[in-house]
């Protein structure tokens, strides 16, 4: 054999077909190493044995975990070989699929070919394929002993932090990460899991040999909700919550002179400098909880402007508002009292985070907050300010503050 993996086979398939197959046997290293390692790749005159040893990968029983486990390719120094628990991050199930076989090797294996394996023998079975998946997905353990893999468990990521506590939709930010101690020879490779729709960054970064920290640029595309970024080096996983602001409810008109039905309006402001797509979002009200009034959003914000949503109905008795969504909200608009009301915007398909959803910007409006109503942050959302009388709006004038005021629909913020 003569890439860096051991991956044994000449293209099979994709991932999930391989992963489908049951193994015959248990997946143990030993079951590994009598049937694949030892009929195809580490046989006298062998390419992953002594003397030749092909792309610095010895395969025989003793040596084939300390090769594999955690430690980075010759061909891609970025990525790792083996990472127990994730078969689909692992080089060495990249080979046995195929993926990234057509990209140039970047390391000193002394060879510029990114082969399949095994080369110039039987390809392997669907099962032994599938013996690979599940032993890698276990942990990769050696040996049966039932104890971590050996090679190196760390470094772990001690740290990960942003240039900025709350990004804001169009601003770039970096995300930091710090190690509990230098990256090994090769350096070490930190993956990263999020949702891309919400910010564009790189899905990886190598931390050089020797060194402890690392940094990826990002950019967010809109504001949302609270979401999770994932870093994992190695077996190691960090954790962290982000939220990207830039859409606020700007001012709320509830309680009109008379009949408040079809006069009621919310006005929201994009504090960006890139415009925001609303069909992204939902408007929500409620006392008890935001499930009280609930309609899509659509239409655009524009760069620092603002819209108007609600009505239908245009005239003195709620200032004359240009609506960029002319809807009757319905069930009205609460006015709050003692119990605050709360205005919120919501992502359209919130993905919980610690079994919680929160708003991407809530505004409440009342005496206190018994019903225990989220803000944007997760944490019980502090009234902004109390109830307007008939006739007046609730106007923000601070990230958390608003006051009473004649209703100004036509002005921005």
């Amino acid at each position: 054999m003569r890439t860096d993996s051991f991956i044994l086979m000449a293209v099979l398939g994709t991932a999930a077909a391989c992963s489908t197959a049951e193994p015959k046997q248990d997946p143990t290293f030993e079951a590994i190493v009598q049937d694949v390692f030892e009929p195809r790749c580490t046989l006298s005159g062998s390419c992953h044995t002594n003397p030749t040893v092909a792309a610095k990968l010895d395969l025989t029983a003793e040596h084939a975990c300390d090769t594999l486990i955690n430690q980075p390719s010759c061909l891609f120094p970025n990525r790792m070989r083996i990472i127990p628990g994730h078969p689909e991050d692992s080089f060495f199930f990249h080979k046995l699929t195929g993926q990234g076989l057509d990209e140039a090797p970047t390391g000193s294996c002394g060879t510029q070919t990114n082969l399949a394996m095994p080369f110039g023998a039987a390809a392997l079975s669907d099962s032994e394929i599938s013996l690979i998946h599940t032993w890698i997905e276990a942990g990769a353990q050696c040996a049966g002993s039932g104890a971590p893999p050996p090679g190196p468990t760390g470094p772990a990521i001690a740290s990960m932090v942003t240039s900025q506590p709350v990004p804001v939709a169009g601003e770039p930010f970096s995300i930091m990460m710090t190690l509990d101690k230098p990256a090994p020879q090769g350096g070490l490779m930190i993956t990263f899991e999020m949702d891309l729709g919400v910010v564009s960054a790189p899905v990886q970064v190598v931390v050089p040999a020797a060194g402890t920290t690392a940094k990826i640029d990002a950019y967010p595309l809109r504001p949302t909700s609270r979401f999770a970024v994932r870093a994992r080096a190695g077996q190691n996983t960090k954790e962290m919550v982000l939220r990207i602001g830039g859409l606020e409810i700007a001012e709320v008109f509830a309680d009109a002179v008379g009949i408040d039905d079809q006069l009621q309006w919310v006005k929201l402001h994009n504090t960006t400098s890139i415009p925001i797509d609303l069909n992204n979002y939902r408007l929500k009200s409620g006392v008890a909880n935001y499930d009280l009034t609930g309609m899509g959003l659509s239409g655009t914000v524009a760069a620092g402007g603002c819209v108007v949503i609600g009505g239908p109905v245009q005239s003195s008795l709620n200032s004359e508002p240009l609506f960029s969504q002319a809807v009757d909200i319905n069930p009205n608009l609460p006015g709050g009292g003692a119990q605050a009301a709360g205005f919120a915007v919501f992502d359209n398909n919130p993905v919980p985070v610690n079994g919680v959803v929160t708003p991407v910007d809530t505004m409440l409006v009342g005496a206190g907050n018994t019903a225990k109503l989220l803000g944007p942050d997760a944490e019980i959302a502090t009234p902004f300010c109390g109830v307007p009388a008939e006739g007046m709006s609730a106007l923000r004038v601070g990230p958390s503050k608003c006051v009473t005021a004649l209703p100004q629909p036509r002005t921005c913020p």
